[in-house]
Formats: structure tokens, C-alpha cells, sequence
């Protein structure tokens, strides 16, 4: 997943279900349109064969950032190559990310036709709630009709975007395994001969945004540190809540665990020393990446670390190089991240899935999806590498929103060894203790949109330490546990020991 991500992760997206769903991680909003069952009725599960002269057209919306401007010389490409394999043609229907959730929910109010829909358990992605509304097509059937798709990809991802058993979107394959750190601009740590070795924790980074600070006056030590806390991962704790190592599996949510109240005391420090941007309280996605883009902010936390991701972050950190350094172990985290699904109003499930199969499994149609058209978006500067054209009028560089990148091409600057290493950390990574289990969020999505409302409040300011801790954290806790906060940790519990029960660890 692209660093830009990250942006929009606070612990208390979290925190709400132990990362497990709430309408995203990215600035969520509780919407009155998504609690509105598209109709079913309209959606057939499957559709006649269309005539060998009438392909049918696909309509396939998904996120981007910024709106390209040449997109239709890449759909007449993509049309071109797969209209002979699959007798279908593409629509491609982007929508800019931050609007994604509102427009995907009034078109699957209004019943309106969608065949495929990037999905995701982040912002507009959505992607339990759109399950439990009957949003989405279940798949177990229809990928008995796409070997090649079921074989691609590993049990392990289908497991993990299972929900009560039933498949409901197609991973979209990248990295899975995912390590925790920093980012920082090569340039200081060169300077002043930074031992990245000693930092072995997230407290550890107090000295290289100390020197920052007192010798680099124009430059931003650390703009954000909303996400560094998430569900306590670095202090412990499994993602579904409860302490690594407690046989008894007991969850508590992040917000009240010690280790969170010890970590809003050290940000607050950092802020109060000025190590923190001072409206890193309130900053907004956007606003984020315009000021990093400045080249004027020194050290970023990253829940990713991907490999070959310090090409994305380089152009993220105003074209400067950065260094990745590592303070965890990579752990398989899972594919929730991008997926695609099939909308219950599709006309034509079977040519979508067909599609979808190409993505996973064709290097030439992922690559016309990624990069756009040879030799007018992208320039090849190697066997398997290109350089994007910036004023190509495609230069989104979204790969990981389609299909699989691990057949696409490397980008200027990344290891020739990338998709080997990641496809080794993805095999290798430690797995969850829990390994395929998710929660169902059905139960108590009032509570949830509750919840979130209180964490929207409260969380961003108190974990980048603009607020003191001491007088807002227990008004926060307060709220929360007003907002239902017992009732869902009472359910996930239920709910993980039936499953740890079942599966013979309990």
C-alpha cells in the first residue's frame, strides 16, 4: 500500500474494531446514505452470454488522487487487448478518493448498474459494511469458472476476505507482509551520522528529531504522529485487540491500554518541544502530502516499509531520498487492504470475474491499467523497469489499486529484486495468531458510528500531542465508553472465542 495511505490511519480508526471495519481509516464520516440496503432485486448473479459480436462493457470504478487527464487513450488500449479474450470491454470510472464512500453509496442506493468496485477495510473502500448491506456478490461459486484467478492467488488471502465463510471481493496482490518504522531523509542522516542501529523503538527516535530541531530551523522534524500508536502493535498487542501472549485471548481496546496513555505523554513532550508540527492536531490528508512535498519535513512513521518504497516516498518527501528503517518484523497483516468486488447490480458477473482474472494474471493488461501506453505515459529504461512521463497525462502510479503488481513493472530506481523479496517476505512473514479471523460488525454498527464520532473528536489532537493528555484523555475515555465502547468489546469477544473455540485453540 502507498505511504500516502497512512496518512489517513489513526489509532482510533482502529481502535473502534481492533482494525477491523469502520467505514475507513482515512477522514470517515458517518454517512446517511450508507445505511441505506441497495436493492437486490436488481442485480442478477448471472446474465446471458452476450452474442459472439456484442461484447458486453464492464463499468469499473475505482479510487484515484488526482483525475488523469488522458484516461481514455488507456481505455481504448485495454479495450483493444481484451475484448478478443473475454468478449467485454472496460469503462473505466475513477473517482477521486476523498469523495469515493459518498458516490459509490448513492449509486448502490439508487440500484444504479456497477460492475466492479475497488474495495478495501480503509476510507471509501467500506468493505464489511458494504458486505452486510448485500452490497457486493458472493464469489465462492464464480471462481470455480476462474481456476487461474482461484490459483493465483494464496489461501491465505482468500481466507483473509472471507466474511462468515463467503468470499466477497478479489485481493488485489502487493505486499501483505508488512514491518513498521521510519522514514527519513537520507540528507540528515548523512549530516550528522545518525546510528539508525540504536533506534530500536519508537521512543528512540526522540534524538534525530531532537538534532533536527536545534540544527535544521527551517525544517519540520516530524509532521504526524496520529498513526504511530495504532492498535498497539509496537507495545504488544495482536490487531484484534488483546495482548500477545495471553492464552485467554482477552481483548481491550487500544484506547484504554496503559501502554496508550504512556504513549500520548510522549508525544505530548515532543509537541511541547516542537519536534511535532504545530497544526499536526487538525491537518487533513491533502495538507499533509502538500507539506511533505515541500521537502521541509525530516522523519515520517511507517506501518508499510514495503519493499522498494523509498522510490514512492522519495517523490512524497519533495524528490529528496529517504532511508527506511525498520523497528519490527514483518507480520503477515492481510489483503483487506485494496481489494475488488463485483456489484449485486452487475449485469455481468461472469465477464467482471474474467476481467478481474486477466488483472491477476496477465503482465500486459495489469501494466496498461498501472502505467498507461508505452512510449506516451511511460518510457522503458530497462527489461522490466520504466520511467513515468510526468506530463503523460497518466501519471497516477496507483498499481496497487488493480489487480496484482507483482507482474508489472519496476519503477526507476527500485531494486531489480523487488517482486522476489516481496513475494518471499508475503510467504515467510510471521502469522497472526488468529490467522483468518474477522470480526462481523453488524451487531453494533450504531454503537460503532458512535464511537467513531467520539475518536474523530478526541484522537487526532491527543495523539500528536496538541492537547495535554492529563485533562482531555479521560473526557475521551469518558465519551467513549458513553458511546457503546463495553457492548462492542463484549460482542468481539463473543464472537473471537467461538472462532478460537472452533478451530481448536481455545
Amino acid at each position: 500500500m502507498k505511504g500516502r495511505k497512512q496518512v489517513f490511519l489513526s489509532l482510533l480508526m482502529f481502535s473502534l474494531f481492533f482494525v477491523l471495519v469502520l467505514s475507513g481509516c482515512s477522514d470517515k464520516s458517518s454517512d446517511p446514505k450508507a445505511s441505506q440496503e441497495p436493492a437486490k432485486s436488481a442485480s442478477p448473479t448471472a446474465s446471458a452470454a452476450p452474442g459472439k459480436d456484442q461484447p458486453v462493457e464492464l463499468k469499473y470504478y475505482f479510487i484515484v488522487y488526482n483525475m488523469p487527464t488522458d484516461l481514455q487513450t488507456v481505455e481504448t488500449a485495454i479495450n483493444d487487448y481484451i475484448k478478443p479474450k473475454i468478449n467485454a470491454t472496460v469503462k473505466l470510472m475513477p473517482i477521486i478518493e476523498s469523495g469515493y464512500k459518498d458516490k459509490i453509496n448513492t449509486m448502490l442506493a439508487a440500484s444504479e448498474p456497477i460492475d466492479l468496485l475497488w474495495a478495501s477495510n480503509w476510507g471509501g473502500g467500506d468493505y464489511d459494511n458494504k458486505v452486510a448491506k448485500g452490497a457486493f456478490l458472493p464469489l465462492n461459486d464464480l471462481l470455480n469458472n476462474t481456476p487461474k484467478l482461484k490459483s493465483e492467488i494464496p489461501a491465505i488471502a482468500w481466507d483473509d476476505v472471507k466474511v462468515d465463510g463467503k468470499i466477497y471481493a478479489v485481493p488485489n496482490m502487493q505486499i501483505a507482509a508488512k514491518a513498521e518504522g521510519f522514514v527519513i531523509q537520507k540528507q540528515f542522516v548523512d549530516k550528522y551520522n545518525i546510528d539508525l542501529s540504536k533506534i530500536k523503538k519508537q521512543a528512540d527516535i526522540e534524538s534525530v528529531l531532537k538534532t533536527i530541531k536545534e540544527k535544521e530551523p527551517d525544517i519540520i522534524p516530524i509532521a504526524y504522529t496520529s498513526n504511530m500508536f495504532d492498535f498497539g502493535r509496537q507495545y504488544g498487542y495482536a490487531q484484534q485487540g488483546y495482548k500477545l501472549g495471553d492464552k485467554t485471548y482477552t481483548i481491550v481496546d487500544a484506547i484504554d491500554k496503559p501502554e496508550y496513555r504512556s504513549f500520548l505523554d510522549m508525544v505530548r513532550k515532543w509537541y511541547e518541544a516542537g519536534y511535532i508540527y504545530k497544526d499536526a492536531g487538525t491537518i487533513k490528508g491533502d495538507q499533509l502530502n502538500a507539506l511533505l512535498q515541500t521537502g521541509k519535513v525530516a522523519v515520517e512513521w511507517n506501518t508499510t516499509m514495503k519493499p522498494g518504497g523509498e522510490v514512492d516516498d522519495m517523490k512524497r518527501f519533495g524528490g529528496n531520498p529517504v532511508i527506511y528503517h525498520r523497528i519490527s518484523e514483518p507480520e503477515f497483516t492481510g489483503v483487506r487492504p485494496t481489494m475488488t468486488a463485483i456489484s449485486r447490480t452487475s449485469q455481468h458477473p461472469e465477464q467482471a470475474l474474467k476481467f478481474l482474472e486477466l488483472t491477476a494474471t496477465d503482465p500486459t493488461l495489469f501494466n496498461l491499467l498501472a502505467f498507461g501506453v508505452e512510449g506516451k505515459h511511460y518510457t522503458k529504461v530497462g527489461t522490466n523497469m520504466v520511467k513515468i512521463n510526468p506530463n503523460g497525462g497518466y501519471k497516477e502510479d496507483i498499481g496497487w489499486v488493480f489487480g496484482n503488481v507483482l507482474l508489472g513493472y519496476l519503477k526507476e530506481g527500485q531494486a531489480p529484486d523487488t517482486w522476489e523479496v516481496t513475494k518471499q517476505l508475503n510467504s515467510s512473514a510471521k502469522r497472526p495468531e488468529v490467522s483468518g479471523f474477522n470480526f462481523n460488525t453488524e451487531s453494533y454498527k450504531t454503537q460503532a458510528a458512535n464511537m467513531d464520532a467520539v475518536s474523530k473528536q478526541y484522537g487526532q489532537a491527543l495523539q500528536s500531542g496538541a492537547v495535554d493528555p492529563a485533562k482531555v484523555y479521560p473526557q475521551y475515555l469518558d465519551a467513549y465508553k458513553k458511546a457503546g465502547y463495553e457492548s462492542v468489546r463484549a460482542e468481539n469477544q463473543k464472537q473471537l472465542d467461538a472462532w478460537l473455540k472452533a478451530n481448536g485453540k481455545k
